[in-house]
């Protein structure tokens, strides 16, 4: 049993007196000290979230590691799966033509990265008059290549940049496909901070981008809340109730926080927002 008369609580530092919650193995809290780390809301009587050796509230988890579902967009709790690198609720995976689930032992196949049954991919197949490729305008024989809603030889598909043919996932800008090293490379954005490509909403300032995750406000070290005002003067952020707090700056400069251009093939345990989208290839013989 901890001796508390010789435990300092986790969150101030100061020796416990009154009533005590215990959290895990060994952290013990004031009640009023236990809070979220991202917006300090209380937690002792909410539910919340351990990662890193801190703890989260469940809005703010969610928002910082949580996982969307590509379908509908919303965090996913509790049953939930990835295919291809993309993640599902189970009751949002479905055919993405028909709209008809998927049984245990189905077979699913991809087309441009969407889901669709055996049953659409038939009809589609039996639809097609031409088979003509995309690449050099000529008929198809053989094995081909289903990739931007259009028929390709095999060798025909390629790198738009670097000319090497593309054999599983690729990137598409302007109609044209890229491999994910050279989109990268050509069109990537990375963060001043961690110098690492960026992924989903970017922070821009005087043409320099950062991950939110990495700009944190001068004063108070928090991060900056979506929509939320801004200031920035020589390399330096804060909020605007933070500014109060500094000395020796003029006037500031608003900060404009913008959707930039998505950066495919980069993910953590969230779902990158693409603006074209990781994309898979389907092989067919004919």
């Amino acid at each position: 049993m901890t001796d508390l008369a010789n435990t300092l609580c986790a969150g101030c530092s100061e020796k416990l007196v009154g009533e005590v919650i215990r959290v895990g193995e060994s952290d013990h809290f004031h009640v009023d000290c236990f809070k979220c780390s991202q917006c300090s809301e209380p937690l002792a009587s909410a539910g919340f979230f351990a990662r890193n050796d801190k703890y989260y509230c469940s809005k703010d988890y969610h928002e910082l590691f949580g996982t969307k579902c590509v379908v509908c967009s919303s965090f996913i709790e509790g049953e939930g799966f990835t295919v291809q690198k993309r993640s599902y609720h189970t009751r949002c995976f479905r055919c993405s033509q028909c709209g008809g689930g998927f049984n245990s032992g189905s077979r699913v196949l991809f087309d441009d990265g969407k889901p669709i049954c055996e049953s659409c991919r038939s009809k589609n197949q039996a639809s097609t008059k031409l088979n003509t490729c995309k690449g050099c305008n000529k008929d198809i024989t053989g094995r081909s290549v289903v990739a931007m809603d259009a028929d390709w030889h095999v060798d025909c598909f390629a790198c738009y940049y670097c000319k090497a043919p593309l054999s599983g996932e690729y990137m598409v800008k302007d109609g044209h496909p890229y491999c994910e090293s050279d989109y990268l490379n050509l069109f990537g954005q990375k963060c001043k901070i961690c110098d690492q490509f960026i992924v989903g909403r970017v922070l821009q300032a005087g043409g320099v981008s950062y991950h939110n995750s990495c700009l944190r406000c001068q004063v108070c070290g928090k991060s900056f809340a979506e929509g939320q005002e801004i200031f920035t003067q020589d390399g330096i952020f804060w909020h605007t109730e933070c500014e109060p707090y500094l000395e020796g700056f003029g006037e500031s400069e608003y900060l404009d926080e913008e959707e930039g251009e998505s950066v495919p093939g980069l993910q953590s345990d969230d779902v990158a927002d693409l603006e074209e989208g990781i994309n898979e290839l389907t092989v067919e013989e004919n």
